[in-house]
C-alpha cells in the first residue's frame, strides 16, 4: 500500500517488492542497517572532491565511474526516503550524521592542520 504522508509501523517495502515485511524483525534489522550504512557512505561520497589537479585519460574514466557509483548510492538513498515511513527516514538521517562525523574525525586525526609557526624576526648587525 503507497502512503501519501509520513507514517510509522514495521510494514515498509524497503528497496525490493515485498522485502523485509514478509521476513520478519531481523530482515527489517538488516534492511534499516543497509539504508544506514547506505547514507552514510553517501554522505562521505558528497564530502569527497571529485577532480585532481592533473586528470589523464585513464584517471578521467575512474571518476566518470566513481560519479557513477555516487549518484547510484544517491539514488538508492532517495528510494528509501520516499518510502516515507518515518523510522526510515530517522535511519537515513542518522546515516549521513554518522558518514559526516566519522569522515570529518578521520581528516582531523590523521590529516592534522599545520600549526602555524610565528617569524622569527632577522637581527641586523
Amino acid at each position: 500500500m503507497a502512503h501519501s504522508g509520513f507514517w510509522f509501523g514495521r510494514d515498509v517495502e524497503i528497496l525490493f517488492s515485498g522485502w523485509p515485511v514478509n521476513y520478519g524483525h531481523f530482515h527489517l534489522f538488516l534492511a534499516l542497517l543497509l539504508v544506514f550504512m547506505l547514507s552514510a557512505l553517501a554522505q562521505m561520497y558528497s564530502m569527497t572532491p571529485m577532480t585532481t589537479p592533473k586528470m589523464v585519460p585513464k584517471s578521467i574514466i575512474q571518476h566518470a565511474a566513481l560519479h557513477g557509483f555516487r549518484t547510484l548510492i544517491s539514488y538508492l538513498v532517495l528510494l528509501c526516503v520516499i518510502t516515507f515511513n518515518v523510522g526510515v527516514i530517522i535511519t537515513v538521517l542518522l546515516g549521513h550524521v554518522a558518514g559526516y562525523l566519522a569522515l570529518t574525525l578521520y581528516i582531523k586525526y590523521y590529516y592534522p592542520a599545520p600549526v602555524a609557526s610565528t617569524p622569527v624576526d632577522d637581527v641586523k648587525a
